[in-house]
Parts: structure tokens; C-alpha cells; sequence
């Protein structure tokens, strides 16, 4: 059978110290200064006076774990000022999911954080004052306001109505996989903190180490023993995109792996390609961990999140991943 491989994290050299990110404060939004991180994507016109930009990188293809923590390390920064109702991170389309994910999961804020691919679309969101307590938000270019809990571009909670103004389509709160009595933020809030490597921390780009932890993605059917066997040394966590039910699955078992396997439903069945799926804990092989809800690349990042925090145990991995929540 064919082998696909859609996308691989790797995780950075992590160091003893922990960088603590920024914790929930209710702020009042506002006008002032717009904070923005560029990643990738188009540039910040010099016109706009009342924006601030820092630069990390210019990436065109997905942003890896490293990238990932390097972003969360300026964000931090910049939530801590008291003047700071928020920021708006500009990437590329490629990277908006694994971002607005990685974002939700790490930052128990209330502050806005609005991920797009145009700083542009994700300056009315900032200044909206209803725009806090929602999570994450990702702003498409259909001007419609997504929740990045959600694979992209799936669940709509405002939309924008000229060119300053979002209409919210209900009262602010936040999903339940990260709300405040999650078992997410009640028994993880490690996930909170980042351990970033030295290497990381200075900008270098570390993730073609090979001591760096790696989570690749890789479809049911392109399975087969010599595959695990080649990767099993290699790799510390593996998501399975999901072949359908459970009498359909191409393995039996995965209790003889000495690393966590996440089954998840790619949901990609809409007219646009977009969609959410759902996998429940009787459709996949022994020794395996539902996603849930979750699309690949949000188990992915969440594996990516749990290995770098030393969570790796299947009790464990079960209570972060929204289907134990059913």
C-alpha cells in the first residue's frame, strides 16, 4: 500500500527551565497601538501608524514545534504589557490551523488572539471589547471569524460588517476542550509553560535535529509492519488518519509500540474541503487514542504539546483528547 506522509513536528532541545506563559486577566478593549507578529504572509504596510510589527520569520510552509514556541515567547511578552487588549499574528495560509490550535491550547488568556493571513482582516476583531473570553479567534479572508479550536474555517462565532465592526453571533465563552474547568487547564497547565532550547531561543532553527522528538501524520492505508519497524526509532508519537470504522482498520493492535498513536477523521467531506469529523474510542485498534473531533493536524499538535510537557502515558493522552469528555 501506498505510504502518505502529510506533516511532521519536531519538538526543540528543550532546556531544565521552564518560561511561564501568560496567565488569564480580564482586560477592557480598546483602541491604541495594534500589536503584530509576522510570520509569514504579506507585510505590514509602513502606512499604518498605529501598528507595531515584529518580525520572526518569513516561513511559506507550515510552522514547526520550534517555530511554534518561538512565537508563543513574543506573544507572552507582548500580553504581559497592561496596555495590551491582544495581538494579531500573521502567517501563512499553510500554518493557520496548526497556529490558531497551538494558540488555544497554550494560552489561557482572555485577551484577543487573532491568527490570519492579512493583518488587515484581524484589526476590527482586535478592537472589538466582545471579542475576549472567545479563545483563539482566525480571521479568514470571507471576513467571517472563526474559533481556532476548530479545524479552519469550520465554526463561525462573528462576522465583520464594514471594515470596523464585527457582529458576533453570540455571547463570548470558550470551548469546552479549553474552558476554565477543563481537564486541559485543571490537570495540564504545564501546557501553559514553554521549555524553549537555547538554540530556539536565539532564532536558529533546530528542528532537523536528530534528537528532536517527531509526530508525523500518516493515512490507515498506507500501512504496513515494515513501515513502523523503520519509523519506531526514530519517531515519539504517530496520528493515523482514520480509514473508517473499526472492521475496516488495516492493524489490530498497537500495544506493542513503545510510542502514543492517535487515530483521527480528516472531516475533509464538505464542498469546500473543509469539515470537522469524529472518531469514537470503538473505532479504532486496541492500544490507540481517539482524537475525537480533533482533525490530524490538531492531534498532531496536541501530541506535539503533550511530548514536550513529558505527557506520553495512553491514561493520560485519553483525558486531553475531546472524546473522553463524551
Amino acid at each position: 500500500m501506498k505510504f502518505t506522509s502529510v506533516l511532521a513536528f519536531f519538538l526543540a532541545t528543550l532546556t531544565a527551565s521552564a518560561t511561564p506563559l501568560y496567565k488569564r486577566q480580564n482586560v477592557t478593549s480598546g483602541g491604541g497601538t495594534v500589536p503584530v507578529i509576522i510570520t509569514g504572509g504579506p507585510a505590514v504596510s509602513g502606512s499604518q501608524s498605529n501598528v507595531t510589527t515584529t518580525t520572526l520569520f518569513n516561513s511559506t510552509s507550515t510552522l514547526n514545534i520550534t517555530q511554534l514556541y518561538q512565537i508563543a515567547t513574543q506573544v507572552n511578552q507582548t500580553l504581559q504589557s497592561e496596555s495590551s487588549s491582544g495581538i494579531i499574528i500573521v502567517t501563512n495560509w499553510r500554518s493557520i490551523e496548526t497556529l490558531s490550535f497551538f494558540c488555544s491550547i497554550v494560552f489561557n488568556t482572555s485577551k484577543t488572539i487573532v491568527i490570519t493571513e492579512n493583518f488587515l482582516w484581524g484589526v476590527p476583531i482586535l478592537s472589538s471589547s466582545d471579542a475576549e473570553g472567545r479563545g483563539t479567534l482566525v480571521a479568514g479572508r470571507d471576513k467571517v471569524v472563526y474559533s481556532g479550536v476548530f479545524p479552519p474555517y469550520t465554526v463561525p462565532v462573528g462576522v465583520l460588517s464594514g471594515q470596523k465592526n464585527v457582529q458576533w453571533f453570540f455571547d463570548a465563552c470558550e470551548p469546552t476542550l479549553i474552558a476554565s474547568n477543563s481537564t486541559i487547564r485543571t490537570q495540564y497547565s504545564n501546557f501553559t509553560s514553554a521549555q524553549i532550547s537555547s538554540n530556539a531561543s536565539s532564532g536558529t532553527n533546530t528542528s532537523s535535529s536528530s534528537s528532536s522528538p517527531l509526530v508525523p501524520i500518516i493515512y490507515e492505508e498506507g500501512y504496513s509492519q515494515s513501515l513502523i519497524q523503520s519509523l519506531s526509532s526514530s519517531i515519539q508519537g504517530l496520528v493515523v488518519v482514520s480509514s473508517g470504522t473499526s472492521h475496516n482498520s488495516t492493524v489490530a493492535s498497537w500495544t506493542s509500540v513503545d510510542f502514543p498513536v492517535v487515530y483521527a477523521s480528516d472531516g475533509s467531506s464538505g464542498h469546500d474541503g473543509s469539515g470537522i469529523g469524529f472518531i469514537s474510542n470503538t473505532s479504532i485498534p486496541q492500544g490507540a487514542i481517539s482524537a475525537g473531533y480533533l482533525s490530524p493536524i490538531q492531534a498532531q499538535t496536541l501530541l506535539s504539546i503533550a511530548i514536550h510537557n513529558q505527557v506520553t502515558s495512553s491514561s493520560e493522552l485519553q483525558q486531553i483528547f475531546p472524546v473522553s469528555q463524551q
